[in-house]
């Protein structure tokens, strides 16, 4: 292309307008994900070398049991609040606003509770179906102490995603990815110095929900007391047309929530209860390392849902595909260096949280090389919702259910955990190909393109050459690790300074520079 080039036609300018949000809004997200992934790895390593495995298992069991309780009583209602609070303040019914945060609010205080109350009284059963014979006391007794919390989790969660809807990240990021994400090894390590044992623990760990939610809520309330007061409205009280829109929305969601958070940890569970609650922690603590890139690509997928929603909107499919390109070539190049390096070097990295959780390597690796193979798909799962179709969502998150239970039933009875971690692969590949293939069918929008395969090629021939070569040389072994890190990451860099106007880093880098 020559200097002389046309100037860009305004689609093209609203596309590069698009990046320029995106990467605004985008780069405290990421700061964000950072830290929380970094505090939950700190976490785990508390957990496992200072409670011990076994205790260890004991915990995540529990807290996967809990996570899975909470979002089932979020009701969908986060995604619904930010979908309905933001489409309040642009079409200027601002009045609404407090009406409707009630009516997503006051459904979760009483789901929270019903929960509570049930896994509370079910605590003894399920742990008989979670624990090995001599854990099922303990078990009951880590699910107990943790019940009373239930409602506040559900509240915090919801109010604190619900803040988004006034396109602002602050919230979300200052309390949840950075305050509570550092506070909870910190929590943890408290609860163990004192001999509270898992009871202590687990405990410990779902009470600071309550802090999390004074923070969210008084969040929400300044922001809807700046914008009725900016607007000069006074608020109405909610009334059955304000319930019937939301809930139009958010019941499918409820659903379709509450079957992600089921992939997320009904491995975990299901390796409790196929193989041992001591198994569980190794796999839950094991396949961990995966968690820091989803949350890179959750943050990215939050900040441009809102985006995309308004390019379909006014049916801009071209301008939507095109910003879609660029975050999914943002995606690849924050996530392909650090899954390459897991693929190639898991077992010095799984010795981080104790010998015996060495055991993992086989899932760790599957999920790793899952992670490849989809992140050049970028958000794509989020362009079927914010294209307000909430039904054909929770129908691809009930199929990612479906494959992820059936996996685990048929195949880790007689290969263990590493059967458990190829069958959380094959469903991550599908959870990006299914709504991937909808959306170009269905709505002309397409997320693959040249800054993804880009981004992997220049990862493939720095890191993924140089981790190569010393896999070969030192085997899985740390040195290798070390090498990797360093001479690739070191070589991968260079090649993004190089790349830099193809993949849009200067805008991503600016938004940065400009949160710091």
């Amino acid at each position: 292309m020559t200097p002389t080039a046309a100037a860009p036609s305004p689609p093209a300018e609203r596309a590069d307008a698009g990046v320029a949000s995106v990467a605004r809004g985008g780069a405290l997200n990421l700061v964000g994900s950072v830290v929380y992934g970094a505090a939950n790895f700190v976490l785990l390593v508390v957990l496992n070398r200072v409670l011990g495995t076994e205790a260890a298992g004991i915990v995540l069991v529990a807290i996967a049991i809990f996570n899975i309780s909470e979002t089932v009583a979020e009701l969908g209602c986060g995604t619904g609040l930010v979908r309905m609070l933001s489409r309040h303040r642009a079409v200027d019914e601002v009045e609404r606003l407090r009406a409707t945060v009630w009516v997503g609010v006051a459904p979760v205080a009483l789901a929270g509770t019903a929960a509570a109350v049930a896994l509370f009284l079910l605590a003894e059963p399920l742990a008989r179906l979670l624990a090995d014979d001599g854990q099922v006391d303990v078990v009951a007794d880590v699910l107990r102490a943790m019940a009373p919390f239930l409602p506040f989790a559900s509240l915090h969660y919801v109010v604190v995603g619900g803040t988004r809807g006034f396109d602002t990240m602050v919230p979300q990021t200052a309390i949840e990815r950075i305050g509570r994400a550092l506070v909870l090894p910190l929590v943890v390590a408290v609860a163990v110095a004192l001999g509270m044992g898992p009871v202590g623990v687990g405990a410990m760990w779902a009470a600071t929900t309550i802090g999390g939610l004074a923070l969210s809520a008084r969040a929400m309330w300044v922001r809807v007391r700046r914008a009725e007061r900016s607007a000069g409205v006074e608020p109405i009280p909610a009334d059955r047309a304000i319930a019937r829109e939301f809930w139009a929305f958010t019941a499918p969601r409820a659903v379709g929530q509450s079957a992600e958070v089921a992939v997320s940890w009904i491995d975990t569970v299901l390796v409790g209860i196929l193989v041992s609650t001591t198994a569980a922690g190794i796999y839950a603590s094991g396949t961990r390392y995966i968690l820091p890139g989803t949350y890179a690509a959750q943050a990215l997928m939050q900040v441009t849902g809102p985006r995309i929603s308004g390019l379909l909107a006014r049916d801009e499919r071209t301008e939507a595909s095109a910003l879609l390109k660029v975050v999914s070539g943002w995606q690849v190049a924050v996530m392909w260096p650090m899954y390459v390096v897991i693929a190639l070097f898991p077992s010095p990295l799984l010795r981080v949280f104790g010998e015996d959780v060495v055991a993992a390597r086989g899932a760790l690796v599957a999920i790793a090389v899952a992670m490849l193979v989809t992140a050049p798909a970028g958000p794509v799962a989020s362009v079927i919702l914010m294209a307000g179709r909430s039904r054909q969502a929770m129908f691809n998150t009930l199929v990612l259910v479906g494959i992820n239970v059936g996996g685990n039933l048929l195949l880790v009875p007689r290969h263990g955990i590493t059967a458990a971690g190829v069958t959380w692969g094959a469903t991550i590949v599908v959870a990006a190909l299914l709504p991937g293939w909808q959306a170009h069918r269905s709505l002309g929008v397409s997320t693959l393109g040249r800054p993804a395969f880009l981004a992997a090629a220049l990862a493939a021939g720095t890191v993924g050459a140089v981790g190569v070569a010393a896999r070969l040389w030192w085997g899985d072994a740390a040195s290798g690790l070390l090498v990797t890190s360093s001479l690739g990451v070191l070589a991968y860099v260079g090649a993004l300074a190089w790349a830099r106007s193809h993949l849009h880093l200067d805008a991503l880098w600016n938004g940065i520079r400009r949160r710091s």
